[in-house]
């Protein structure tokens, strides 16, 4: 929420409360200053409160880059460290932040914002993180333009492993998709190393050079082109096992996908259920939404708005039949839902939070 305005002209009082699941209690009120950008995430670890926030024109480090991010001792003003930067995760366990800046990704201590290490980027290369583990990646993936590929261990930066791979045309294009990283090695061809060894896997004669890829997505490899359409991989071998140019999105339940056409127009707009190997579609749930990930069964939750009206449904969704049982409903709900530690969290219409209990 917005507090008050400090004395620099370009800075504000944000003040961020934090509130226990299920009973909505209050654990806390901490206050930070940031720029008259906009609040992009914020992230507790441990004791201390990482704020990621958009720094604005009036900003004294406006050409330092785009991002900011502050760490503040939580249910305080204190401020710890603040540097320029994309938060990318951080691990209480390590004490430990990674920081994307302009030139380099950052290992930074938590509590005193010393940089542990360094990685620069690449002259005409790429850096993506892997591996994420309660949002902390564990891995820096990076691709040369001279076809060095190389994983670094986030806690220490150390190199892990390395390669070399085909001289690159163009600039390098690197999918780390679970336990795999996709490189793309020129006329639309891409290979897999296994992640962290770099261990070649295979290669695949499908064209998904337009396409980004889901992090999971169960028993097959997601690949989705810009505005819609999808093709299907089969990861151990990379074979194309289905296309499609209905789905913009798909997500894994179990042995199959939810997805969606991502056209409201659609007369079909609504959350299918299809057969992940073969792409066909099984049945849908008409106007249910998904919220969170699926269970191990492939059961999910979500909600019905009913058109035109500030009323909800919420409930479990089941794959292997079609069919939904519901929860409950709620009242003047505007959107923002989503689900956590077995409870319902929604925006109302005056701008307040409900929650609702799953169980």
């Amino acid at each position: 929420s917005a507090g008050r305005p400090v004395l620099r002209s370009d800075m504000q009082d944000r003040v961020v409360s934090a509130y226990t699941l299920p009973e909505g209690r209050l654990a806390s009120r901490t206050t930070v200053a940031v720029s008259g950008g906009g609040v992009a995430q914020v992230v507790q670890a441990a004791d201390t409160l990482l704020l990621s926030y958009q720094l604005d024109n009036r900003s004294e480090w406006a050409d330092s880059g785009t991002w900011a991010v502050v760490a503040i001792t939580a249910g305080t003003d204190r401020e710890l460290w603040r540097k320029t930067g994309r938060l990318v995760g951080a691990s209480a366990a390590d004490g430990l932040v990674v920081l994307n800046s302009d030139e380099a990704e950052l290992g930074v201590d938590l509590h005193t914002g010393e940089i542990r290490w360094s990685a620069p980027y690449p002259v005409d290369g790429f850096t993506a993180e892997a591996g994420a583990v309660a949002g902390f990646p564990s891995w820096l993936v990076t691709m040369t333009d001279v076809g060095r590929l190389e994983t670094r261990d986030t806690r220490t930066g150390r190199v892990h492993a390395a390669v070399t791979v085909p001289r690159l045309t163009g600039r390098a294009t690197v999918w780390p998709v679970g336990d795999l990283v996709l490189i793309g090695t020129g006329a639309s061809r891409f290979q897999a190393f296994r992640l962290p060894d770099l261990t070649p896997l295979w290669h695949t004669s499908a064209d998904v050079s337009q396409s980004w890829s889901q992090a999971d997505c169960g028993r097959v490899l997601c690949t989705f082109r810009p505005q819609r359409g999808m093709t299907a991989l089969d990861p151990a071998t990379g074979r194309e096992l289905w296309s499609s140019d209905r789905w913009a999105y798909a997500q894994a339940a179990g042995p199959y996908l939810l997805a969606t056409s991502g056209d409201p127009a659609d007369d079909l707009h609504a959350l299918s259920v299809l057969d992940s190997v073969t792409g066909r579609e099984l049945g849908n749930f008409g106007g249910w939404q998904l919220l969170g990930r699926s269970g191990r069964d492939g059961t999910a939750y979500g909600i019905w708005q009913i058109p035109g009206e500030y009323k909800i449904y919420y409930g479990v969704l089941d794959p292997a039949t079609r069919g939904v049982r519901v929860l409950g409903s709620g009242q003047r709900v505007s959107a923002g839902c989503d689900i956590g530690a077995g409870v319902l969290v929604c925006r109302l219409i005056d701008a307040s939070i409900a929650v609702w209990r799953l169980g």
